[in-house]
């Protein structure tokens, strides 16, 4: 994992060109990942990060089905299952799962893991007063207890921030 992942609590998802499908994760001016939305097919999306590439891939309308893979591979990594009111249970191939959470007290939504730590938070950012239209859509990924020595912390983050974009 990023070293750096060990010594923040608080990463930035950030749109740099309005209503373009291109996204980073910042900590400060390091740049983390880059998730990019397939233009024709925008629930298809490539994540980057240093520690490996993926693909993300909805399907279904009630119940959207989000699947990981590792990019060029045809088997899934991980298969992310929706739940009643928008949670949901992340699970991997070798049995790890993590599950999809509203965070009440702190808004936004949370990774927990098998213990029920919280792994991360994604909170959507508001737009800033007099930021004109289109606005650029921000969010905040803070850390838990059992996020910095999480190994998938990087993709956590990433399937954090495109479940939020999929439900926008």
């Amino acid at each position: 994992m990023n070293t750096l992942m060990h010594a923040v609590t608080t990463l930035e998802w950030r749109e740099p060109v309005a209503r373009e499908p291109h996204y980073e994760l910042r900590s400060g001016d390091d740049l983390l990942a880059t998730l990019a939305l397939e233009p024709l097919c925008r629930t298809l999306a490539t994540v980057r990060t240093p520690e490996g590439t993926w693909t993300f891939l909805q399907t279904g309308i009630l119940s959207a089905t989000v699947y990981v893979r590792e990019e060029g591979s045809s088997q899934d990594l991980a298969v992310f299952q929706p739940g009643f009111l928008g949670r949901g249970t992340l699970r991997f191939g070798n049995g790890v799962r993590f599950r999809w959470r509203r965070a009440p007290h702190h808004g936004g939504w949370s990774f927990l893991g098998g213990d029920g730590e919280t792994v991360l938070t994604l909170r959507l950012r508001p737009v800033p007063a007099g930021e004109p239209w289109p606005h650029r859509l921000q969010g905040e990924v803070h850390l838990g207890p059992a996020g910095h020595s999480n190994p998938r912390v990087p993709l956590l983050a990433a399937l954090a921030w495109y479940l939020v974009l999929m439900d926008q």
